[in-house]
């Protein structure tokens, strides 16, 4: 009786062992598509970057960064053949995946001065494509917002020397 017993008990404790071992790896799989990553933080701390394919990362211990950038979209709006652009806002992205693909940005058209103190109007068209999507993530607050920046002042310092 005290053997049967010993049997049983033994046998529980495989089976808990088991069922949680396998939720330990089913927990711990993370399948990332084509064309996107992911970054893993280990107890809030960069870890590594998930590339496509399937990846393991401990459960309890890792976490998937969430990403928080803010898109900007135009609205065209307005009559007579001339249609002023109007910027709005659209919904800021808090999402795991970081898009490796090639991306677009169109900036609103925007006045500026040439050298010699001629405004014109000019309208940018941007492609950008993150390679390192750690320091896209952790070197920058939001990449969108600051490369639109960025190519706007370098937009009108350039046409700003300029001479018409």
């Amino acid at each position: 009786m005290k053997k049967m017993v010993e049997t049983w008990l033994f046998g529980i404790i495989v089976l808990l062992i088991a069922i949680f071992a396998v939720l330990l790896v089913k927990g711990g799989i993370v399948i990332v598509p084509q064309a996107e990553a992911r970054i893993v933080e280990r107890l809030g701390k960069y870890h590594k970057t998930l590339y496509s394919g399937v990846n393991y990362i401990v459960p309890g211990l890792d976490k998937i960064k969430k990403v928080k950038w803010e898109f900007v979209e135009e609205e065209e709006r307005g009559a007579e053949g001339r249609k002023p652009r109007i910027r709005t806002l659209i919904k800021p992205s808090d999402t795991e995946k970081i898009d490796l693909r090639e991306h677009v940005l169109d900036f609103p058209a925007q006045n500026v001065i040439t050298k010699d103190n001629v405004t014109i109007e000019i309208d940018a068209l941007l492609f950008f494509q993150i390679i390192e999507p750690k320091k896209a993530i952790y070197e920058i607050d939001n990449l969108p917002r600051a490369i639109e920046k960025l190519t706007q002042t370098s937009l009108r310092s350039m046409i700003g020397e300029l001479e018409l």
